[in-house]
């Protein structure tokens, strides 16, 4: 490793949260290290949480599988004090909860949230879409706005909804070859029928559908996006640092709606350095 990797100069204890958090949420993780220094391991923390939970649909075969390994996290936030799960993030979990005074409630809402992607009518209406954004990503930027103002303030739910929508629906545009490849689609049935499934279709036209609904979703995505940064100038500079991720959503929607790309199969990504550039100017300039 090379001596500017922030794994060199973490203590042991703190090695596997920032490895965790570098490996399945890289986008928040990258954004936490361009945050005060105060709260660099808290958002840290945060950031390996929500990439063990976020990975768990997209790797279960099986919904019973999904659901267990989601209810141990459940199980695991919610063990009496004192009690060691034995995983490294979760305590690290319980341990900043407790140091900040974080709500516990608050906490499991993403674990709500990716439930949901396991089941064929885990969200069954665009009102429950919203819902499976505001429990995931919006969740997520309420509990990092409130890590770094050190208060929950006023306007934080409306600026979090903002920003976990964008988040979220691009997440669900770039992760829909992941998703078909388990047989699922988590999409209401309203929203499907704007393009149309693309599962048990045939190869062309299931690859036209998944393409429709790539852009369905990035319509939606810069929408929620387009409100939150009408707003954001009555954020600080400091809670900025809170929703640096946003500044990815549209060069990742870019990508995933680039010609020739092939929406049933292929993940679509930006470049690491395009990543942490877009990132420090972002956090330099005060916006997103």
């Amino acid at each position: 490793m090379g001596a500017s990797d922030p794994l060199t100069v973490v203590g042991s204890d703190l090695r596997p949260i920032y490895e965790t958090a570098r490996t399945f949420e890289r986008d928040r993780y990258l954004s936490a290290l361009l945050s005060p220094s105060e709260v660099r391991d808290d958002l840290v923390t945060l950031a390996a949480y929500l990439g063990e939970l976020q990975r768990i649909p997209l790797l279960a075969h099986d919904v019973t599988i999904g659901e267990i390994r989601l209810q141990w996290w459940r199980d695991a936030l919610q063990a009496e004090a004192g009690m060691s799960s034995g995983h490294p993030v979760a305590d690290a979990v319980r341990e900043l909860a407790a140091r900040r005074g974080l709500s516990i409630e608050a906490l499991l809402l993403p674990i709500e949230g990716r439930s949901r992607e396991l089941y064929e009518d885990g969200i069954r209406n665009e009102l429950e879409l919203l819902d499976y954004a505001d429990e995931t990503e919006g969740s997520a930027f309420r509990i990092a706005h409130e890590l770094i103002a050190g208060t929950a303030p006023s306007e934080t739910l409306e600026f979090s909804q903002n920003a976990g929508r964008a988040l979220a629906f691009m997440r669900l545009a770039l992760s829909l070859p992941q998703h078909l490849a388990l047989g699922r689609l988590p999409l209401p049935a309203a929203f499907v029928g704007r393009a149309r499934d693309p599962r048990g279709a045939d190869e062309g036209v299931a690859r036209g559908a998944a393409r429709e609904h790539t852009k369905l979703l990035a319509v939606e995505a810069r929408a929620y996006l387009a409100r939150f940064r009408g707003d954001q100038m009555r954020l600080g500079g400091r809670e900025l640092a809170a929703f640096l991720p946003l500044c990815l959503v549209e060069p990742y929607l870019q990508a995933g709606l680039k010609p020739g790309r092939d929406a049933l199969l292929e993940l679509a990504d930006i470049s690491p350095l395009s990543r942490v550039v877009r990132l420090w100017i972002a956090r330099w300039r005060g916006r997103i």
